[in-house]
């Protein structure tokens, strides 16, 4: 049975390669604007909320519901709904290229939610501290909230982060490709459950790695 295996990793090497690279170069894209754009994102969503330091109805109103709109939509139809905005965008509908968009966007969507909710854990009494203090708004966020919250935003990101990586295996939709793409097309369709079981077992790792890095970093910089 061992054989079998090593002999399939063998014949499948290039193509395994090939897939690993195409998902790491998705989620990689995917990952970075996400972190930057969602954490701005849920920081103006929490800002803006009912009892928010900037409170605005209007546009919590507003980003909320796109939030929960992109999050509600099943994602291989969000894909496929996509494909005329990557056209528009970067002039191709499928590829690689093509798969960041839908993927970031999720992971936009994705993300600040989650750091609303970890904002909202914050103590409520920290605002009030700060304002003692004579902090400005932006001290407030930069010295006070981001700093109390900063454990709880990079376990969210590794959360988030894994789900990115649940939404790449649908990509070969539109030719994304990918290590879920290839255990689907060779693996699932073509009966070669030993490859369909080698890429399993190669995202079982990622995501390994994914969280024991996140826990890691998240622990270091735990002052609480």
């Amino acid at each position: 049975m061992i054989q079998s295996y090593l002999e399939v990793l063998a014949y499948f090497k290039e193509d395994l390669i090939k897939a690993l690279l195409d998902t790491l170069n998705m989620m990689t894209t995917a990952m970075v604007l996400s972190c930057v754009l969602g954490l701005i994102l849920g920081i103006v969503v929490f800002s803006t909320r009912t009892g928010g330091v900037s409170e605005n109805k209007s546009i919590y109103f507003i980003l909320s519901g796109l939030i929960n709109i992109f999050r509600s939509i099943p994602f291989i139809l969000f894909i496929i709904a996509m494909i005329p905005i990557n056209r528009l965008l970067i002039g191709t509908g499928f590829g690689v290229n093509a798969s960041k968009i839908p993927l970031t966007i999720i992971g936009i969507a994705t993300y600040a939610r989650l750091v609303e909710q970890d904002l909202l854990d914050v103590n409520k009494e920290m605002y009030e501290t700060a304002y003692a203090l004579g902090a400005s708004k932006f001290q407030y966020y930069n010295n006070f909230l981001l700093v109390e919250a900063r454990s709880s935003l990079v376990l969210s990101f590794t959360s988030a982060s894994i789900s990115l990586l649940s939404y790449s295996t649908v990509m070969g939709i539109i030719g994304g490709g990918g290590l879920g793409y290839l255990a689907i097309a060779e693996g699932y369709h073509n009966f070669n459950y030993p490859l369909m079981w080698i890429i399993i077992m190669m995202m079982i790792l990622i995501v390994q790695v994914l969280q024991t890095v996140g826990n890691m970093i998240s622990r270091s910089i735990d002052k609480r």
